[in-house]
């Protein structure tokens, strides 16, 4: 593959990472015992963000000069955005607010990473 192209397995790490939000926040209210609090720390929310943008970084800007197609670093930035906004929110909706936020920028993440992926194998 040629320098600067974005490779396939970022995009899938930035899937899996996506995903990874999305059912740490779904499977938060389920939890009942005190043995799996650690699934509950705002660290996991806070390192999945840093690890997801890392990989929005690597994969953006090269998947854009390949395939030119605007919507997709669009979508993987507005997805973290909204994954830093519910970080940093202080919860004045409660904590529905912000799991809401965090599927919606998870799946907005995933969605761009499966476009990416989709647009520069069309383009190669």
């Amino acid at each position: 593959m040629a320098a600067g192209i974005p490779r396939p397995p970022l995009d899938a790490t930035g899937i899996v990472l996506s995903s990874l939000c999305i059912i740490h926040c779904l499977a938060v209210p389920l939890i009942a015992t005190g043995a799996l609090v650690w699934v509950a720390s705002e660290a996991i929310h806070i390192g999945l963000t840093i690890a997801l943008a890392g990989v929005v970084v690597l994969v953006a800007w090269p998947g854009y000069r390949l395939h030119r197609r605007v919507s997709v670093p669009a979508m993987l930035v507005g997805g973290l955005v909204v994954l830093v906004v519910a970080i940093l929110s202080d919860d004045p909706l409660g904590e529905y607010a912000e799991t809401s936020l965090t599927v919606f920028g998870s799946a907005m993440l995933t969605a761009g990473h499966l476009l990416n992926l989709r647009c520069s194998r069309i383009r190669r």
